[in-house]
């Protein structure tokens, strides 16, 4: 690093002198493929605490960079090709941008001792990594050359020469493997861009190519152009012998600036052609290796506990259903909010088995890329929950010729005794847990009629605790609604599917309300008045739920873990009950909603196709199913202007 200009090393009675010298402990953090980065500790010096917000902060847009890729590949046009997918990759990357002699001397480090030689002491004359504000400087220098790349893609104007680089980024091809797995649905046709994808993004220091096969040369290009107009790649008389180029050409001759529809992204490997994610081999692995550490455990400390929580949380994305599977494992820093060790219970030991259970099937079950972006519901629906069971309804909004399916269950003594009441102040179930068995059961019971791989199942309920848990997909507790939600990850795991609850005012609830409040009328009865009460062109089809269905619910209640869902079940018809005769009132007629123009728009809860406007559909249901009558649009990066000062 001295060597290449990044650094000065010296004795420290030769810079003890200086007013603004400032001495920070150093150290190195492990990198999966290369060497260890050097890393500094500033804020044991003060400089992090001290350092004046001058950076532009708004630069720092890689929070949302794989969500927006995702999004990108999941609308894509299948007619273009598939999506391709590119990497380019900066050598040295803070180090580019120099800082002020000033600047240097706050962030100088201690170096360890060497033998038969004075303490040594590292000034930093490029950005280190450590201080706080290196990121928001850097990102600065790399988001505008993304801003530029896009820019040249999308101004229309006549294409660069040549790069010196784009030959050598095509001579490397990955090896594809195509695993034996369906492949996600293509989007609806009203959502999917009409031109080929043309678009580039940055993660710090990490471009990220995407476009499809008509688009891709003009995309390398534009990006490695946009690059080098922002960091120097000609070569300089002052340059030391030992400057590399900008673009990392060791990463191009590994193939990241290959196209191709593979690709590790951000720390997935992304399949474009099955639209899937998958944990990287080294993560799986690692999953591995923490889950055989603990499972033998009976306490941990604290600060080893939160590490493995947080390692869970950032692989979960490509596992489904792990998300649902924190509650009771986050419950265990509740329990024991100052225990400096934490006792991991069996019921603890039993959820990290759950994990294990996903760890060994990950390969074969990788995340559909649907299920992680904002996308239209396949299947619209409300649930209720009374004292006495729970009830709901469907409707499938690509078959709406289909009959829609109502569900009720009521719940055994056992169960239905234990709510907590103004009579019963002893009870142990709570109205929010049975609000949250509705929404759970409502999804299983709707897969024993249908399959709902890659669909999106809006589900609204009038009860916020129970959204509130649906929509984390945790507790923190030991509760009932923990044992719901592990539930849901069984559910979400045999068939990968986006469980969406929305919350609705219980005055709208009105057909769930009666589902969940009819168990004194026989079936053939309950569905007369159905179709009297709640008149639909297809009319209504009853599905009871399976015996499975009704003793994982019971389960749940009782806080024991039940068995997992088998992996592929069965599909059950719905229940045969023959005709049950012409209603007595007229039937309400399905009538589109009215068209609206391509607007751009920020809010994500919306619906692809216009649904029919009978009075059982709660408002705000209606109201998502509406706004996904005009063409989705993209999570976009923030203007390029994000520097400019805006005067009050």
């Amino acid at each position: 690093m001295v060597t290449k200009g990044f650094w000065s090393v010296l004795p420290f009675t030769k810079v003890k002198h200086f007013a603004h010298l400032k001495l920070a402990p150093s150290g190195v953090v492990p990198q999966q493929t290369r060497r260890p980065r050097p890393i500094m500790d500033y804020t044991y010096t003060g400089v992090n605490q001290a350092s004046a917000l001058l950076a532009p902060i708004h630069a720092m847009q890689f929070g949302n960079t794989f969500r927006r890729v995702l999004q990108r590949i999941a609308y894509a046009n299948p007619s273009h090709g598939p999506v391709l997918l590119a990497k380019i990759d900066l050598s040295d990357g803070y180090y580019r941008v120099p800082l002020s002699p000033q600047a240097a001397l706050e962030l100088a480090v201690v170096l360890p001792p060497l033998e038969n030689h004075p303490p040594l002491v590292g000034i930093p004359l490029m950005l280190p990594m450590g201080w706080k504000l290196s990121p928001p400087y850097f990102c600065a220098f790399t988001e505008t050359a993304t801003d530029i790349a896009n820019a040249a893609l999308h101004a229309h104007t006549p294409v660069p020469p040549q790069h010196a680089l784009e030959a050598a980024s095509q001579l490397h091809a990955d090896p594809i493997i195509t695993p034996n797995l369906p492949v996600t649905p293509a989007p609806d046709a009203i959502h999917q861009g009409k031109a080929p994808i043309a678009y580039t993004d940055v993660y710090m220091d990490d471009f990220i190519g995407i476009s499809q096969p008509a688009t891709a040369a003009h995309t390398m290009r534009a990006l490695l152009w946009g690059i080098h107009q922002v960091f120097r790649g000609t070569p300089h008389p002052a340059d030391t012998p030992a400057r590399k180029q900008v673009i990392s050409a060791s990463k191009l001759a590994a193939g990241d600036g290959q196209w191709s529809t593979q690709k590790p992204i951000l720390g997935w490997l992304v399949d474009t052609a099955a639209r899937t994610i998958h944990l990287l081999p080294h993560k799986a692995q690692r999953l591995h290796e923490l889950l055989s550490t603990y499972l033998p455990l009976k306490r941990t400390s604290r600060t080893k506990w939160l590490r493995l929580l947080g390692e869970l949380r950032h692989m979960a994305t490509a596992i489904p259903g792990a998300r649902y599977l924190f509650s009771l494992l986050q419950n265990v820093l509740v329990d024991q909010p100052k225990a400096a060790r934490v006792r991991l219970s069996p019921l603890v030991i039993a959820s990290l088995h759950d994990w294990l259970h996903l760890a060994t099937t990950s390969a074969t079950n990788p995340t559909p890329i649907r299920t992680l972006v904002p996308a239209p519901p396949d299947y619209l629906g409300a649930v209720d929950a009374s004292g006495a069971g729970i009830g709901g309804f469907f409707i499938d909004l690509h078959k709406p010729s289909h009959p829609g399916l109502v569900f009720r269950a009521q719940f055994p003594p056992s169960i239905a005794d234990q709510l907590v009441t103004a009579s019963n102040p002893a009870g142990k179930l709570t109205n929010s847990e049975f609000e949250l068995a509705a929404i759970v059961a409502g999804a299983a019971i709707l897969s024993q009629s249908t399959c709902l791989q890659h669909s999106h199942l809006w589900c609204g309920s009038d009860n916020t605790p129970a959204v509130a848990w649906c929509r984390k997909g945790s507790t923190s507790s030991k509760t009932p609604a923990a044992f719901l939600l592990r539930w849901l990850a069984s559910l979400t795991r045999a068939s990968p599917f986006v469980l969406c609850p929305i919350s609705i005012p219980g005055n709208t609830n009105t057909l769930a309300d009666f589902c969940s409040r009819s168990f004194h009328l026989p079936d053939q009865v309950f569905l007369q008045q159905l179709h009297q009460r709640f008149p639909t062109p297809a009319g209504w089809q009853l599905v009871h739920p399976t015996q499975q269905t009704v003793f994982a619910m019971t389960s749940a209640l009782s806080c024991v873990m039940s068995p997992w869902v088998n992996p592929t079940p069965e599909l059950t018809p719905p229940t045969p009950l023959g005709q049950s005769g012409p209603p007595s009132v007229h039937l309400s007629t399905w009538t589109p909603s009215p068209s609206t123009s391509l607007t751009e728009s920020h809010c994500y809860r919306s619906l692809p196709t216009d649904t029919d406007t009978a009075s059982y559909l709660p408002a705000a249901l209606k109201y998502a199913a509406e706004r996904w009558a005009t063409p989705f649009v993209p999570l976009g990066r923030r203007s390029p202007t994000w520097d400019t000062l805006i005067r009050a």
